[in-house]
């Protein structure tokens, strides 16, 4: 009898996807930047690159996950009371996982339990990294460091917010444009939906064989880390670390043994079919790169409406901030122990509502803001801005993995609690074809033709540039 055999292609991303594997190249490349601090720039350039390649298709494919999955809930019974279930759901999960986290941190002690030695050390530490840092909180000239522009996610160009790069913007255009073809019904949008369809498989497939390099970037990003930040300072903070981890992991097992518990199956089964968007989400700062792993695994292996999960997972690291949440909470609870500040339930209650709502606070802001947002919390409690920016500056960058997974398992566990009678044999209305290979033959004539009209028309963009440059200069 004939056995079928694996090819070695789908081999060898099960090896190169293994959590041992990525595990043995972030030791590696901590050892590296320890060893090495002044490939910092090397080790950044590299990671960087691969981060620029991955958005680069994870970012548009997003984009289309949520437009066919808006397209195939519009056609399924109840679909708009499910949504809404999520995003109701999915403000008590945040505040859950500020609680987990101040327990965490409550039970670990972090940042009480440092040696005057060490209390010496994190304060050079603060003033090392202090310098170079401005930040005006008073005067004319200080931001309006606790407000919020609510309409920021309400894009008026979506060409404009495409070309800016505002994920939130970027979603709420594609929702409304997205709901709009839907009400045009399926044979006015059948043409388009033909024409995306072949975009969209491309740029999976492009995601899945970026994800294939992630041990080399794990261990571009580790060793960067490490060159930046120094083993001393990893150790300095290795309650906070310990105590957000502890909480990341306690979240995260809660959620695929809730996923498990609705499918009347394994833990384990779970955790398998998941296993490349955990892998992605943990070893890449990129949430986005998780997104087609988070699809499949959730409809083809575990049986749920293929819409319902491309409309949510491509929204749920944007607008759900459960990682967030509990980095915020246990960052507050670091600083109260640090400081020796009196802490009682009511205490712990108020920095669970205050990092519930720098989560909220943090949609759509990018580089330096959490830092601010980190000082709301901690001003609320009357606790000195000055510890959370070296925290901030040396820690966000190596739990962000966990808080991007955080958001994405427990999306998937609320889709889980909603989804029920929504499987895939059920809710698909565009089965998937057999990818067939397209070639195109050209004339040599052809080929100089294009060659011309590609450099004219490169020529044409570069001009433009410099003469909106000038116009902008004069």
């Amino acid at each position: 009898m004939l056995q079928r055999v694996k090819p070695a292609a789908f081999q060898a991303k099960e090896i190169l996807q293994h959590p041992a594997v990525l595990l043995g190249m972030v030791l590696l490349g901590s050892w590296a930047g320890a060893m090495l601090p002044q490939g910092q720039g090397l080790f950044a350039a590299c990671a960087a690159l691969y981060l620029l390649l991955i958005q680069m298709a994870a970012l548009p494919f997003a984009i289309l996950a949520v437009y066919f999955g808006l397209q195939r809930m519009a056609s399924t019974s109840h679909a708009w009371r499910r949504v809404a279930a999520v995003l109701a759901l999915s403000l008590p999960a945040m505040l859950l996982c500020a609680l987990v986290g101040a327990l965490a941190a409550a039970v670990g002690g972090a940042g009480g339990h440092m040696t005057p030695q060490e209390a010496d050390a994190f304060g050079r530490l603060t003033l090392r990294f202090e310098h170079g840092l401005a930040m005006a909180r008073h005067g004319a000239d200080a931001p309006a460091a606790w407000s919020w522009d609510a309409g920021a996610p309400m894009p008026d160009n979506l060409f404009a917010v495409l070309v800016q790069g505002s994920m939130p913007a970027i979603l709420v255009g594609v929702l409304c444009c997205a709901a709009a073809m839907a009400a045009q019904g399926p044979d006015a949008a059948r043409s388009l939906g033909a024409i995306l369809e072949g975009a969209y498989r491309a740029l999976e497939s492009l995601v899945h064989r970026f994800n294939y390099y992630l041990p080399v970037t794990a261990f571009m990003l580790a060793a960067t880390a490490t060159a930046e930040a120094g083993v001393d300072v990893i150790v300095l903070l290795r309650g906070f670390l310990s105590s957000f981890l502890a909480g990341a992991l306690a979240v995260g097992a809660l959620a695929i043994g809730l996923i498990a518990w609705r499918l009347e199956t394994s833990p384990l089964k779970v955790a398998t079919a998941l296993r490349e968007p955990i892998a992605v989400c943990l070893f890449s700062p990129l949430a986005a790169g998780a997104v087609p792993g988070l699809i499949a695994g959730m409809s083809e292996r575990l049986g749920y409406s293929r819409g319902l999960v491309e409309l949510c997972g491509p929204i749920a690291p944007v607008f759900f901030r459960a990682g967030e949440a509990m980095f915020f909470a246990v960052l507050a609870m670091f600083a109260a122990h640090l400081y020796r500040a009196p802490l009682d339930a009511a205490t712990v209650a108020w920095i669970c509502g205050l990092s519930f709502v720098a989560a909220l606070l943090s949609i759509g802001m990018p580089g330096a803001r959490p830092v601010v947002l980190g000082g709301f919390v901690l001003d609320k409690l009357g606790l000195p801005m000055e510890a959370v920016l070296p925290v901030f500056m040396l820690v966000e960058v190596l739990c962000e993995g966990a808080r991007n997974l955080l958001s994405l398992l427990i999306s998937s566990a609320l889709i889980a609690l909603v989804a029920e009678g929504l499987y895939i044999n059920q809710a698909q209305d565009i089965p998937h074809m057999p990818l067939e290979t397209i070639r195109f033959v050209f004339s040599r004539r052809q080929l100089v033709a294009i060659s011309i009209l590609i450099c004219v028309a490169l020529a044409g963009m570069f001009s433009a540039g410099v003469g909106f440059g000038l116009h902008k200069t004069i």
